[in-house]
């Protein structure tokens, strides 16, 4: 093994439908307890779900805009053992028809290979990074609801410290963006019809969250995120919206005429242009299944993926 390779090292990177990022992380013995420190998390707005036609074939522009974003992902990687890095691709790689042109050659370009994970198995990963993220908190016995809003799909998981229901529905910003806000206009009605269709979504799978019920909402990864920065409220630390600050958030949403101006206090400037169908989603979800309250967790896929590998 070349000197150059540190074997502690581990890396989770996550080819999402919105964006590419990869989380690396030191796992030797810490004082905290943690099972790793994180050394440096890297990011890019990819947008790869945009480039899906209506037939499910990815575009060559959006597969060069992945390669490309690899291409400077991947010196970050250059002190990792290969198989210390694990590399999931989510929605947009598993319904793309010709996934393989892109697949290809971005294993080559990182030299590991790469999972494309199913629903279920991404609605997993993610509950076990949102349960090791809040494992020192109040709600590490309580049953739980999580909510991850991705670029192509959003996963609904209930359980507690294991997932008890999970399920994928085929809903995501960037591909919300393009259906109900045409030629990126925001108006109450395109804001109003995409909270329809988030209820529509949900509706055959409703039963299923709804029969057991849970103590605590949780909220994770972008949109989440996002919305509840701008909302500014914390509870002991945490971060969390509810029905009031959402409705404020909509308020400001109104105020913009198109996706390229959403601004706000707390919002990173890349997350503007799709906020407005994140917010929608997470709107239908609320109303659906009557929930008041929604906590953030830093933890989400790549911590799940981190914890499964070690």
């Amino acid at each position: 093994m070349p000197d150059a390779i540190l074997p502690y090292l581990t890396a989770a990177i996550d080819l999402g439908s919105n964006s590419f990022h990869v989380t690396l992380v030191d796992t030797r013995p810490n004082k905290d307890g943690a099972p790793y420190t994180v050394v440096s998390r890297a990011g890019e707005k990819i947008q790869l779900a945009a480039g899906l036609d209506e037939n499910n074939h990815l575009s060559d522009a959006a597969i060069d805009r992945g390669l490309n974003c690899l291409q400077r992902l991947a010196p970050k990687l250059a002190a990792l053992d290969p198989k210390n890095c694990h590399v999931v691709a989510t929605n947009t790689l598993r319904v793309a028809i010709n996934s393989a042109d892109f697949l290809v050659k971005a294993e080559s370009i990182l030299g590991v290979p790469i999972r494309v994970v199913s629903g279920d198995e991404e609605a997993a990963l993610i509950f076990t990074g949102v349960v090791g993220e809040i494992s020192c908190t109040g709600f590490k016995d309580s049953d739980k609801l999580v909510i991850d809003i991705g670029g192509g799909s959003t996963e609904l998981i209930q359980g507690c410290k294991e997932p008890q229901i999970l399920h994928s529905f085929p809903m995501g910003c960037v591909v919300f963006s393009q259906q109900f806000f045409p030629q990126r206009k925001i108006t109450q009605e395109s804001i109003q019809l995409a909270v329809n269709a988030a209820q529509a979504a949900m509706a055959n799978k409703l039963p299923c969250f709804q029969a057991k019920g849970w103590q605590v909402c949780i909220g994770s990864s972008g949109t989440v995120k996002a919305l509840a920065h701008v909302s500014n409220l914390k509870e002991h630390g945490i971060c969390y919206l509810d029905l009031g600050s959402m409705a404020l958030i909509e308020e400001k949403l109104l105020a913009f005429d198109e996706l390229d101006d959403v601004q706000m206090d707390g919002l990173r400037p890349d997350r503007g242009e799709v906020l407005p169908a994140g917010y929608a989603i997470l709107k239908g979800i609320m109303l659906s299944l009557n929930l008041n309250r929604i906590y953030f967790s830093a933890g989400a896929l790549r911590e799940g993926v981190l914890l499964e590998s070690l």
